[in-house]
């Protein structure tokens, strides 16, 4: 199995994955499935995901200030014949001037493995941040394969939680406090 992607949704963890990539044996095909799920992640996965902030501010050239308020919530990967993995994120941010819009933003894709045999390309990005994509991947692949938490998803309350925090955020300020 080979994980193309995953996305965290309102409702749903959704991700594509292949089935038998590098298969020689024609009985075995190779398939594509895309997967809603509605089982909640592991703590490992969240925290991996929440550690991607710096990552993507790296990739886009941000101050790494800007990671207060990002939040990745999908990781896409694409891999050469050879198996070079390159790695795309899409994050939203929470931006000061519209408290009820989180703006949507995605990083090109920059490769994250030395280039197979006959490739070109390098390595795109830091080595720490190269062990907390792979961190994320790994986390993505095992969720993925099944291993869940065993309550299902309440991402409204989480984004209730989100709004009220901003909310208590304009009192104080507005406060004076």
């Amino acid at each position: 199995m080979e994980l193309k992607s995953l996305s965290v949704g309102r409702k749903a963890i959704i991700f594509n994955i292949t089935l038998n990539p590098l298969s020689t044996d024609e009985s075995a095909a190779v398939e594509e499935r895309k997967i809603t799920a509605h089982e909640a992640p592991l703590p490992e996965l969240t925290d991996a995901f929440g550690k991607l902030g710096a990552v993507f501010c790296e990739i886009l050239e941000l101050p790494s200030d800007y990671a207060t308020g990002l939040t990745v919530n999908r990781i896409q990967v694409t891999r050469t014949k050879g198996g070079t993995r390159s790695v795309c994120f899409r994050a939203t941010k929470q931006l000061d001037i519209r408290t009820d819009y989180l703006h949507t933003l995605t990083t090109p894709f920059v490769q994250i493995d030395k280039p197979a045999e006959g490739e070109s390309g390098e390595i795109q990005v830091e080595s720490k941040h190269v062990k907390a994509i792979v961190k994320a991947l790994n986390e993505c692949e095992r969720y993925a394969e099944g291993e869940r938490s065993q309550q299902l998803l309440s991402f409204d309350k989480d984004k209730e939680a989100l709004n009220a925090q901003f909310q208590n955020k304009d009192q104080t300020e507005l406060a004076g406090v």
